[in-house]
């Protein structure tokens, strides 16, 4: 009797325009959004390789010129080789399915500078007081065809699957047959929801493999299948419950859609208002306050600064008095501005682990906020790598100032072999085996929704009678 169902289901489904329109719709969507994430993937890492080869081009010039000072081959200017000038690129790299969600990566920095003369305010800007919490997608990639627009054509092509019968009086006729309804409606919506996820899947497969190549990114794009497909049944299962529960086409589809603007809009933006209200963003104008108070005072009182670092390192010996003292100065200064806002970024830290916090249990509220957070995850949109970026350039920062700065400021310059034991900053990744635990318990739970829906459904299902 299924053979006989999914025989009608391809007369009446298939051949249908309006199933037509939504496969071409699926198909369009996903192909424009793969173009867009591999053109906008390829120009940031355009802009990336040219940011870190000019830098890298410039450090070497600056190690050859020590090189020359150190060998005697030449006689040094004041300026040359002077280790404030020592600059290391950092870079974000896009992961390797990056094309596939842009997410929070528009919103927070690819790039820093890790030099002797920076602080945390110069080298990242103004990201890291801004909002780390947005929940809105960026721009039209592919996580939000999955998460928004897939919802809305599973709902399109199934509210009517039962309720049409209903609203046409045939439903008693169709039932007349061998066949009990919970198997029509399953069969029905399996048939019809899978044929638009087996051509979602198939597109976003073949721009998986044309827009690029390794064991990465097909870790990461089975990762993206899976948190896909399990999404889908969800919704699969949420349409089968409002086909059991609602006699009527218009209050199905009414109440699906519903769910859709609560699910996918209306919490998202409100944890996003809970999490900011939580937890606040501590104030720009005092962190720059502090930073310039800081820098006063440690420019006011230089002389009893450098006395008390080099009486703090008592194996310095003082160099060349003849070298202009505003570098000692820069580089005090920029070490005075860290200690003290040392206070405003653990509050900023403290505030964003909070919100983060809120959103990781926030999140379960809504099934479309999980699966957008493990898409992002997927794709390496999320905001923990974000935030891993930029503890990483500062732990850098902290790092080059400790080997640098007792030569800034006894007049030194560093040796060739010291220069060599710095180490180029490279990103450090999180592992696939990572990725996959992080999205563990989320999956889980939109699995167990899914279970907890379709159980509904069923046995309500199995209690509907014909003449309600």
């Amino acid at each position: 009797m299924i053979s006989a169902i999914l025989y009608h289901e391809r007369l009446n489904f298939v051949r249908r325009g309006p199933a037509l329109m939504v496969f071409l719709v699926i198909a369009a969507a996903l192909i424009y959004a793969g173009m867009s994430g591999a053109a906008w993937r390829d120009a940031r890492t355009a802009s990336l390789a040219e940011f870190e080869t000019q830098r890298m081009e410039s450090l070497a010039t600056w190690r050859a010129d020590l090189a020359a000072i150190e060998s005697g081959e030449r006689v040094p200017s004041l300026y040359d080789a002077n280790p404030m000038s020592i600059t290391f690129p950092a870079v974000l790299p896009a992961s390797s399915l990056g094309d596939f969600a842009v997410g929070h990566a528009d919103l927070h920095p690819a790039t820093a500078e890790i030099s002797p003369w920076r602080n945390l305010s110069s080298m990242f800007g103004r990201y890291q007081f801004d909002n780390p919490t947005t929940l809105a997608t960026s721009r039209f990639d592919m996580a939000l065809v999955v998460v928004l627009l897939m919802p809305i054509l599973m709902i399109a092509v199934s509210f009517d699957v039962l309720a049409g019968e209903r609203d046409r009086g045939a439903l008693a006729m169709i039932m007349s047959f061998p066949v009990r309804l919970q198997t029509l409606v399953w069969t029905r919506l399996v048939f019809r929801n899978g044929l638009l996820w087996l051509a979602a899947i198939l597109v976003m497969l073949a721009l998986a493999l044309s827009n690029g190549d390794g064991a990465d990114r097909l870790a990461r794009f089975g990762l993206w299948s899976i948190v896909s497909v399990v999404y889908g049944v969800f919704w699969l299962t949420a349409i089968a419950l409002c086909v059991a529960f609602f006699r009527s086409t218009m209050r199905a589809a009414g109440a699906l859609v519903a769910a859709w603007m609560v699910f996918a809009l209306a919490v998202p933006a409100g944890v996003a208002t809970l999490a900011e209200a939580a937890y606040p963003t501590p104030s720009r104008l005092a962190y720059l306050s502090e930073i310039r108070e800081a820098q006063a005072d440690t420019n006011r009182e230089l002389s009893d600064v450098t006395s008390g670092f080099l009486l703090d390192h008592p194996d310095l010996s003082v160099g060349d008095e003849g070298l202009p003292s505003y570098f000692r100065a820069a580089f005090l200064s920029s070490l005075a501005a860290r200690e003290h806002t040392r206070p405003i970024v653990e509050e900023y830290e403290a505030a964003r682990e909070g919100r983060s916090s809120i959103i990781g249990w926030a999140q379960y509220l809504s099934p479309s906020v999980v699966a957008q957070r493990l898409l992002y995850l997927s794709a390496g949109a999320d905001l923990e790598r974000q935030h891993a970026f930029q503890a990483q350039a500062r732990a850098a920062l902290d790092n080059l100032g400790d080997i640098v700065g007792p030569a800034v400021v006894s007049r030194n310059r560093v040796s060739v072999a010291d220069f060599d034991r710095l180490s180029p900053f490279s990103f450090r990744d999180q592992p696939p085996k990572a990725i996959a635990a992080a999205a563990a318990g989320p999956l889980l739970f939109l699995l167990l929704l899914s279970v907890a829906c379709g159980a509904l459904a069923q046995r309500r299902l199995s209690r509907v009678r014909l003449n309600e």
